[in-house]
C-alpha cells in the first residue's frame, strides 16, 4: 500500500488553509479540502480549485441532504467530492490529499462509498494519501479502513510533511 499519512488537529485551525497554501500548485498533487470560507465549510479540488458550498442553512433542509448534529450539508456536493477524488485518482498522483474524514464517512455517508474505494485502489498503488482526520477519530478511522503503514502528523508539525 502507498504510504498513508493521517494529518490531524481540532477545528478551525487551518488545516485545510495550510495544506492549499503548500500543495494547491505541486505537480502530482491532487484532492479535495474543506476550507471554512465566511464561516461556511466548502469542498474545493485542490488543482483546479473549483469549489461548492457544501454547509447548508436550516432552510435548504431535505430529505436529500445529510445532517449531522446542527449541521446540514448538501449531498449534491458530497455527490462532486466523490467523482472528484475518483477523478484525481485516475491522474494518477503521486499524492492525493482527502480532507476530512469524520463520523459522516464513519457512518457510510459523506465521502463514502467512493473513499473506501480510493483506499482500496491505494493498496495497488505508488500514490501516498494524506488523510485529514480531527483527533478524537483517528483510531476510528485506523480501525474502520483498516489502514497500515500510518504516519500520524498534527497540526503545527508541517516540517513533517515531505510530499
Amino acid at each position: 500500500m502507498g504510504k498513508i499519512i493521517i494529518y490531524s488537529g481540532e477545528k478551525g485551525i487551518g488545516k485545510s488553509s495550510y495544506l492549499k497554501k503548500s500543495f494547491g500548485k505541486h505537480l502530482g498533487v491532487e484532492g479535495i479540502l474543506q476550507p471554512r470560507m465566511d464561516g461556511i465549510k466548502y469542498l474545493e479540488n485542490l488543482s483546479s480549485g473549483e469549489y461548492r458550498q457544501l454547509e447548508l442553512h436550516n432552510e435548504f433542509h431535505s430529505p436529500g441532504n445529510v445532517r449531522i448534529g446542527d449541521y446540514i450539508f448538501s449531498e449534491a456536493v458530497f455527490k462532486w467530492g466523490r467523482d472528484t477524488l475518483l477523478n484525481c485518482f485516475l491522474l494518477n498522483p503521486s499524492f492525493l490529499i482527502i480532507d476530512e474524514i469524520g463520523p459522516l464517512e464513519l457512518a457510510g455517508s459523506g465521502l463514502e462509498p467512493a473513499l473506501s474505494k480510493l483506499l482500496n485502489l491505494l493498496k495497488e498503488s505508488e500514490t501516498k494519501a494524506l488523510l485529514v482526520v480531527r483527533p478524537a477519530l483517528i483510531e476510528r478511522v485506523i480501525d474502520f479502513y483498516k489502514l497500515e503503514d500510518v504516519q500520524l502528523i498534527h497540526f503545527g508539525e508541517e516540517n513533517k510533511l515531505f510530499i
